[in-house]
């Protein structure tokens, strides 16, 4: 029985450490090389150079600075490979180590270095190794056990009572040989049982594989299920952004159609709205030559009667005809002659349709509910677009209408101003005083005309010494795009720069607001003072009963708000015809 079960243990293969176990040690070697790099400073000055230089040991000196040039060797230069780094770190914890002993004896770190020699051995190799690190370390302290208490190594005075005692290195050596062992055998144990872990999960890994491949062929399928449906999403997606950038009805239906037949491959698609009447679907963006012909013969299907287009809009809800051979809603159009399949979608705003998306195939059977699902989100979205370009058109019109009827109100109320002030409409500068003036220039009666700023070259004014062009510039006062004054500027000699210019236009656009604002002061003045004057009025109308008096009051009241010198009132005696 010995005899095969050693046969057997013989033709196996000895199992190689696994991947995971092997970069742990390498991670644990790289995490110790740094660590002794940073503390080993400190221990080469406190514990090295000090103590060497006390002892007048200059041996122990370039000793522990071979060590630490070693150490960071083997920390800064990774490609030396694991196993020369790891037996550098290890050479090192023992080097240190037996040094220790002759240098400070059983009361130095000795022990301490081996103890971390027999440790990291075992963390690093193996227990084979650990224990052999054991055994080294055991017979290098019975070394410098016998050549300390023999005299052949002299350390100082202070460390040589314990030292020199072979009572102390015995039981020195007990307790390291039970803290070394109990250490290695722990590590050992945990290293084993990650390794067993490892092995453990390799092979839940193998299970696992060989139950993915087994359910590969259902997973691909369902793959390519989910990506034709994310395709679908992703496209419907871009169409109902795409879609959306449209700011006129027309673009924005001819170019989700457009979108719509090129990326889902379909043969034919149109868009179709519902009148205002509520009684047809009239075609208002369709592909193709086919679509063209519909569209300039005003194509149009009576809701809830004609085709699928007909029954979704007056129902609501998507209809598919996946034989239109056999569909008995199914319009047959003589300009599609290919189709064999149709999907209508409604366009829907709350519970309100507004039209039908209707997509067509040459393919039987080519359409189902799932994409009924993807494609009815799309037309959602387009319902939303078209909606928002009408309410767009609606108050950009509204807009249209309320500046064409205040400027409108604008010119009426300048021209009551111009038609109504006792002061002058015009004042002129030169360089003296302000000065009113009647009669406008020729640049400037051009420059209202036409609504735009007229700069030219005049003949110079009476009254100056005449040297030089006389450049004149006149810009027109403007509000709401209603001319109500002109801004006229003259200069001898040089032309006026395009930056005054561009100045005085500026000016000329913060005046126009101010004079607006002054006016509508004014008018509210105005309004002010009448409703004053008619509340007092009806007051005093008020303040009596007598039909006499009334009547006496609102004259002579009237009279005095007017100003004017005659103010009568006069009731009529004549009655209206009776009805017959």
């Amino acid at each position: 029985m010995t005899s095969v079960s050693t046969d057997t243990r013989e033709q196996q293969p000895a199992l190689p450490e696994p991947p995971a176990a092997h970069e742990w040690r390498e991670r644990l070697l790289e995490a110790l090389l740094r660590g002794m790099l940073v503390v080993g400073l400190f221990a080469l000055v406190g514990g090295g150079i000090i103590p060497a230089i006390q002892l007048g040991r200059p041996d122990l000196l370039i000793t522990y600075l071979v060590a630490y040039i070693a150490l960071l060797v083997v920390t800064l230069v990774r490609k030396l490979g694991f196993n020369l780094r790891a037996g550098v770190l290890l050479f090192l914890f023992y080097t240190l180590g037996a040094l220790d002993f002759s240098v400070a004896g059983l009361s130095g770190d000795g022990r301490v270095f081996l103890f971390a020699f027999v440790v990291v051995t075992t963390a690093l190799l193996d227990l084979s190794h650990g224990i052999g690190a054991l055994i080294l370390s055991l017979l290098t302290m019975t070394a410098a056990a016998w050549l300390l208490i023999t005299g052949r190594w002299e350390i100082p005075l202070e460390v040589q009572a314990n030292s020199t005692s072979t009572v102390d290195w015995v039981s020195g050596s007990i307790v390291f040989l039970l803290m070394s062992a109990g250490v290695t055998i722990s590590v050992a144990y945990l290293i084993r049982s990650q390794g067993h872990s490892v092995q453990v999960s390799q092979e839940a890994v193998e299970e696992l594989q060989k139950q993915r491949e087994s359910l590969e062929e259902t997973v691909r399928e369902r793959t390519r299920d989910l990506q034709q449906r994310s395709i679908q999403l992703q496209v419907a997606a871009e169409v109902a952004r795409d879609a959306t950038t449209a700011h006129e009805l027309d673009e924005l239906l001819n170019q989700a159609v457009d979108l719509i037949r090129d990326r889902f491959g379909f043969y034919h698609a149109g868009i179709f709205l519902v009148d205002e009447s509520g009684e047809y679907a009239v075609l208002r963006a369709a592909t193709g030559a086919a679509g063209r012909q519909m569209l300039e013969r005003g194509h149009r299907l009576k809701v809830g009667e004609v085709g699928i287009v007909g029954y979704v809009t007056d129902q609501g809800t998507a209809r598919i005809a996946l034989d239109v051979g056999t569909d008995a809603v199914h319009f047959a159009n003589p300009l599609l002659p290919e189709t064999r399949s149709e999907m209508a979608l409604p366009l829907r705003l709350g519970e309100r349709v507004i039209g039908a998306l209707d997509v067509q195939s040459m393919d039987a059977s080519a359409f189902d509910e799932d994409d009924v699902a993807v494609l009815q989100t799309m037309a959602d979205q387009l319902a939303v677009a078209i909606e928002n370009v009408r309410l767009l058109h609606q108050m950009q019109q509204t807009v249209r209408e309320l500046e064409v009827a205040y400027g409108h109100h604008t010119q009426e109320a300048w021209r009551t101003v111009a038609r109504t002030s006792k002061q002058p409409l015009g004042y002129r500068y030169r360089r003296l005083d302000v000065e009113p003036v009647v009669d406008p220039p020729q640049e400037a009666r051009q420059a209202w005309l036409q609504g735009q700023t007229v700069a030219t070259t005049v003949q110079p004014e009476t009254g100056t010494d005449g040297q030089g062009d006389t450049h004149a510039v006149a810009v027109p006062i403007k509000f709401r795009d209603q001319v109500i004054g002109v801004f006229d500027i003259r200069s001898t000699g040089d032309a006026i720069s395009p930056e005054a210019m561009s100045l005085v236009e500026e000016v000329v656009n913060r005046l126009a607001l101010a004079l607006e604002n002054a006016r509508l002061l004014e008018e509210t003045q105005r309004r002010a003072v009448r409703d004053r004057l008619t509340a007092n009025i009806t007051a005093q109308v008020r303040s009596s009963m007598d039909p006499e008096t009334i009547l006496q009051t609102a004259v002579r009241e009237l009279g005095a708000a007017l100003g004017t010198d005659r103010t009568f009132i006069k009731l009529s005696a004549e009655t209206q015809p009776a009805e017959e």
